[in-house]
């Protein structure tokens, strides 16, 4: 799965990616604000702000991390969701976005045993981000294998907009939405709507504006 990861980061010309522990459905309702130096944007109130990703085994700076609802099963900690930004070289393709938001899919939702999910990632699409023009991707994951725990569809969506640097250089804020679609045990909290995940994209606007 690293592996993997760094292959398409590789491409991407950055330097690590998000990893997290996914694991059944809830509309959207009162939504919770969040402000970092390059992105502000709001997350559902059921959801945990603060801390760092679950894993991120290549390195890269989030801000604004948020967790969807958390479960136990058989001894692991998983999460419905998450939500966290970054800020990624003026270097990096827009047309190197869905190969981003694939590999982002296929980390979240690669099972213990190994096997690889079934992952797609549309093109990138324009979209008005308070008054800036973003570009959002969507990648969908379905593993082959269900082990009772981890999810077995998820959503991650990939929003990049034009911003700049510590250095002052261009740079893209990047917005990464997760949230599971199906799977996990009876006993999981349910996961987050469509709708719910689409607001979140929704509210983001760069910080100046």
């Amino acid at each position: 799965m690293i592996a993997v990861g760094a292959l398409v980061l590789a491409g991407l010309g950055v330097a690590g990616y998000l990893l997290l522990k996914p694991g059944g459905t809830a509309a959207a309702g009162p939504m919770t604000p969040i402000q970092t130096p390059t992105l502000s944007y709001a997350v559902p109130t059921d959801w945990t702000q603060g801390g760092e990703p679950l894993t991120n085994p290549f390195g890269l700076t989030f801000a604004g991390v948020a967790r969807g609802p958390e479960y136990e099963c058989a001894g692991r900690s998983f999460v419905r969701g998450i939500v966290a930004s970054a800020v990624l070289p003026g270097t990096v393709s827009l047309t190197s976005l869905p190969a981003l938001a694939q590999g982002l899919a296929q980390a979240f939702y690669t099972p213990p045993d190994g096997s690889r999910p079934d992952v797609s990632a549309s093109n990138a699409q324009t979209i008005d981000v308070g008054g800036i023009q973003g570009n959002l991707v969507e990648a969908t994951a379905h593993t082959a294998t269900d082990d009772g725990c981890l999810a077995t569809e998820g959503t991650v969506l990939v929003l990049a907009v034009p911003t700049s640097g510590p250095d002052g250089r261009p740079a893209m804020a990047l917005l990464v939405v997760n949230g599971d679609d199906a799977g996990g045990p009876p006993d999981a909290p349910p996961s987050p709507t469509r709708a719910a995940l689409d607001a979140i994209v929704a509210s983001a606007r760069p910080t100046t504006i």
